[in-house]
């Protein structure tokens, strides 16, 4: 019985560590812009550090960037209270990131001084081009290595009369000179508002909800996103907040095999005492 355990063992040991345990989301990177910020120095961009960063390197930034100067407002008025549903935690009011102009991009966004891209519209199988339409454009960088199955989410408020009604989202993981992808489902993804303070008719709120964003992210270290084009339906202001990348941690390899030699083990002393 002994011998049959041992010849056991190794091929239980395999089979473990080629099961998938569905590791928990949890959160990557969160912006709820609760510092104050002054865009006089630059009117046209402002870095944003995560307020929250699990990534590995903890240098997880969002670029605030419209190509019209004065048309990004500091400190963005009062911003919306959030609990996240992965983490648990709570965000109060604090600030939010302001456009006055919802669609005064043009098409001359850099980054750092690069302003000529690649672009495809249609995940490998359209044509490249250099425009994102980038009215009311967001820039996020982070590192996503030891991270898969990532989603996005946000709320924005606006003023009814001009509310965008869409946005789109492009990627890339390959450096500086790679192509930016967007992946169909992602154009023109829809948004619908709801009155964010009742009394207030004025200032409406849509929650974006989770989006699923492209598996080729998965555990690359060097993501890319750009959130724009949310003047589909208007040109008015509008406030982001509470910006979450969301990611399931990818297990260790020596968890797992330690998972596998435990029940390996377990499996061992019940053959001994069959």
């Amino acid at each position: 019985m002994i011998r049959a355990r041992v010849a056991f063992m190794p091929l239980l040991i395999l089979a473990c560590a080629n099961v998938n345990v569905a590791p928990a989301a949890e959160v990557v990177a969160f912006w709820g812009f609760a510092d104050d910020f002054d865009f006089d120095t630059n009117p046209n961009k402002q870095d944003f550090a995560a307020d929250v960063d699990a990534t590995a390197s903890g240098d997880a930034n969002l670029q605030a960037y419209l190509g019209v100067a004065d048309e990004l407002d500091n400190n963005g008025g009062n911003g919306f209270a959030y609990t996240s549903a992965t983490s648990g935690l709570s965000y109060g009011p604090t600030r939010s990131l302001k456009f006055d102009d919802a669609r005064g991009g043009g098409d001359d966004f850099d980054i750092d001084g690069v302003s000529t891209f690649l672009v495809d519209k249609n995940d490998g199988a359209g044509a490249l081009s250099d425009d994102f339409s980038n009215d009311a454009m967001m820039y996020l960088t982070f590192n996503g290595a030891g991270f898969s199955d990532f989603q996005i989410r946000f709320d924005i408020e606006g003023n009814p009369d001009d509310l965008p009604s869409t946005f789109d989202i492009f990627y890339r993981v390959d450096g500086p000179s790679g192509t930016w992808f967007r992946d169909p489902a992602q154009n023109n993804l829809g948004l619908t508002f709801m009155d964010y303070v009742p009394a207030d008719p004025e200032n409406q709120i849509a929650d974006s909800g989770l989006i699923a964003l492209s598996p080729l992210l998965n555990g690359a270290s060097n993501i890319e996103i750009i959130l724009n084009d949310f003047a589909e339906g208007g040109n008015g202001e509008v406030e982001f907040d509470n910006i979450e990348i969301i990611g399931a941690r990818i297990p260790e390899p020596a968890s797992v095999l330690i998972m596998a030699v435990a029940l390996a083990s377990t499996a061992g002393v019940r053959s001994t005492r069959r």
